[in-house]
């Protein structure tokens, strides 16, 4: 396996769907962040224990005292809950390393944010219309098809396993199709 050090827009991401879904308070946000990314470095330093501060795969000028001076920050765009059940999978991915993660108060955490957020996936999608990766601009594939061993298919994101930046939302939503509802269309003579 391998794992990252995720950035504060990833963490941003997931606590914004959890402030606002209220799962948690927004008093909680920083103390929740710090909390999240902590698991996420013992999980990287356990995998890569020769890597030093300063050294491990996280982003560009991380310091392991950076996790001790998280400050939330709230992501920008609606919530999207596709985006945020795959943005907790990755954390959940990044942090599992170290062999205290399964009975840490930040596995307990994410996974039932990640639980929320699939639960609210069909009624996302009924409002606001699939994701559909053919919308992108030539070249993109931050949103893709994948197969999986039954045959199905279904629409996956690097763009929110990765929360490179602060508009993983707005391009969710400018990819998303908006589905007809006959039943809302007034009817004609």
């Amino acid at each position: 396996m391998s794992a990252w050090i995720v950035g504060t827009d990833h963490l941003d991401l997931l606590l914004t769907a959890a402030t606002e879904w209220q799962i948690i308070s927004p008093e909680l946000a920083d103390e929740t962040g710090r909390m999240l990314w902590a698991e996420n470095l013992a999980s990287v330093a356990y995998l890569y224990p020769h890597d030093s501060d300063g050294d491990r795969p996280a982003p560009d000028d991380f310091s392991d005292h950076d996790v001790d001076r998280y400050r939330f920050h709230r992501y920008p765009g609606r919530i999207d809950p596709e985006v945020v059940a795959t943005a907790a999978r990755s954390l959940i991915y990044q942090s599992c390393e170290h062999p205290g993660w399964p009975a840490s108060a930040a596995c307990s955490w994410t996974t039932h944010l990640r639980d929320q957020a699939a639960a609210r996936v069909p009624a996302y999608v009924e409002e606001f219309g699939p994701v559909d990766p053919a919308r992108q601009a030539p070249g993109d594939r931050n949103w893709y098809f994948v197969i999986d061993q039954h045959g199905h298919r279904k629409v996956s994101s690097s763009d929110a396993w990765a929360v490179p930046d602060r508009d993983v939302f707005h391009r969710a939503a400018a990819l998303r199709v908006a589905p007809d509802h006959p039943a809302d269309t007034p009817a004609t003579p």
